[in-house]
């Protein structure tokens, strides 16, 4: 059986997208911003063999448009998303996938090659981890449900990594290389090809 691959993605709605993004660029840029890291994270997973589900944050899926469309949506479940993640990964596995990965809508970088490395990597070890830069997490990948990497973390600080880590003491555990999320400008003007299309955009009267 094929591996499924959950992708963990809000909603493109004006003002409901990166907030540390948006309290630099304002609103309207951040969505626009946020926009090009679906449309750069769907072209990848297009590229992929695996099974993908995304599962939403937001009202209602009908808001991402044209965007995901190949792809099969369920909202999250969830008070946080420690929790929504952890429903995601359980009913991945409930539906007899191998191999079940996540990933978010953040990573400029991601390519097919991330995806591919990672599956490959689960074939030795039960658990791949894909580093962010900020202390988290981009990819988070396994063979069987450990529901206590969800658990007693604090979300989008910067001891994820290290406290998942410690979770998985007796498990051998795959690292990829280290990667940076675009949460706020200082992660932006890391991606110089992404900030100048900003610019030429805006500065074009978004034409």
């Amino acid at each position: 059986m094929e591996s499924l691959l959950l992708v963990f993605a809000k909603t493109p709605v004006l003002g409901k997208v990166k907030s540390r993004l948006a309290e630099t660029l304002g609103e309207e840029k951040t969505l626009w911003v946020y926009q090009q890291l679906l449309a750069k994270t769907e072209a990848v997973l297009q590229q992929t063999f695996s099974k993908v589900v995304v599962f939403y944050a937001g009202q209602s899926a009908h808001d991402f448009k044209g965007c995901f469309k190949d792809f099969p949506k369920k909202p999250q479940m969830g008070t946080d998303l420690g929790k929504r993640m952890s429903n995601a990964f359980e009913w991945g596995f409930a539906q007899g996938f191998p191999k079940v990965m996540g990933i978010g809508t953040d990573l400029w970088d991601l390519d097919p090659g991330t995806i591919e490395g990672a599956l490959s990597a689960l074939d030795a070890t039960k658990v791949v981890l894909g580093p962010a830069k900020d202390g988290g997490y981009y990819l988070i990948g396994m063979r069987e449900f450990y529901p206590q990497l969800f658990e007693n973390k604090t979300w989008s600080g910067p001891e994820v990594l290290k406290d998942t880590l410690a979770d998985l003491q007796s498990e051998r555990v795959a690292l990829l290389e280290e990667k940076s999320d675009i949460d706020s400008y200082k992660d932006l003007v890391l991606h110089l090809d992404l900030l100048t299309r900003l610019n030429q955009y805006f500065d074009e009267g978004k034409n």
